[in-house]
């Protein structure tokens, strides 16, 4: 991949698209976190739908399973989820 295909500047998100990338991201932490879905599993899942929109020249979707992809796959966020984890151990259960 070039520089120029990943750039931030190259595509731009609405507030409501962003709100609903950072929901996303807030869910598959916490079902990593969780041990519900592992980041391989989850890079598998996503994988398939990169697939099916390559495959019908869906560019702008492409792009933001790439996103996630990444961010479900990202070792600097090992502390984070878990941190998240052991939060979930100690809650009480509802």
């Amino acid at each position: 991949m070039s520089d120029t295909e990943d750039r931030e500047d190259d595509w731009q998100m609405r507030d409501s698209e962003v709100a609903l990338m950072d929901a996303i991201k807030v869910v598959l932490e916490i079902l990593i976190a969780a041990e519900i879905a592992s980041p391989s599993l989850l890079h598998e899942r996503l994988s398939e739908l990169r697939v099916k929109y390559a495959q019908r020249t869906m560019e702008n979707a492409d792009i933001v399973i790439h996103r996630l992809v990444q961010f479900v796959n990202d070792p600097r966020r090992a502390e984070l989820r878990e941190q998240i984890r052991h939060a979930l151990l100690e809650r009480p259960k509802e």
